[in-house]
């Protein structure tokens, strides 16, 4: 019997490590993703009865919009990472048209808003990339329950396929690799 007792325990330690494992996955890597699917659940039904006022006074249908890809970034003016990643996200909607990439850019500034959005635009040479959507009164980042920005959501046909809780690079390899697979879907 003394000669079995080491394989004995190391058979043991071995199954409580295993199980231990185990365990770990089931009840931490997997739990996150039961709560980003019913948030994306929500954001998506959110996208498909979003009616926006554009900067320019334009009502904009979600769902009336003919691309497979549309980006929602929440930004503002003062935002220095969200400005950062501004050149990147141009640079993203130059390579696809506007039947294949919509961008959806959401401004949260709460002071002079229209102001602070036409002297960004100025600032960065922005033109017409994108979708502006003023939110001053909050609805749109409260109905989101956006808590920090810069945020950013990709829709493919209406359903998350992208999430970013801090800048991105939109012109990365990455990135660019995964908008070529949407748009061709």
């Amino acid at each position: 019997m003394k000669k079995f007792l080491p394989f004995i325990i190391f058979i043991i330690v071995f199954a409580a490590v295993l199980a231990g494992q185990v365990g770990y996955k089931m009840f931490f890597v997997s739990a996150p993703a039961v709560k980003y699917s019913s948030e994306y659940q929500g954001f998506e039904n959110l996208f498909l009865h979003a009616n926006y006022k554009s900067v320019d006074g334009k009502t904009v249908e979600m769902t009336k919009l003919n691309s497979p890809v549309v980006i929602y970034n929440f930004w503002a003016s003062w935002c220095i990472p969200c400005l950062s990643e501004m050149p990147s996200m141009m640079a993203l909607k130059s390579k696809f048209n506007s039947d294949q990439l919509q961008i959806v850019a959401i401004n949260t500034d709460e002071d002079n808003q229209l102001d602070a959005i036409k002297k960004t635009m100025k600032k960065i040479n922005m033109k017409d990339e994108f979708i502006v959507v003023p939110d001053k009164a909050a609805k749109i980042v409260n109905d989101f329950k956006i808590s920090a920005i810069p945020v950013t959501i990709v829709f493919h046909r209406g359903k998350v396929v992208e999430f970013s809780n801090g800048p991105m690079d939109f012109a990365s390899e990455e990135f660019l690799e995964k908008m070529k697979g949407w748009t061709k879907n």
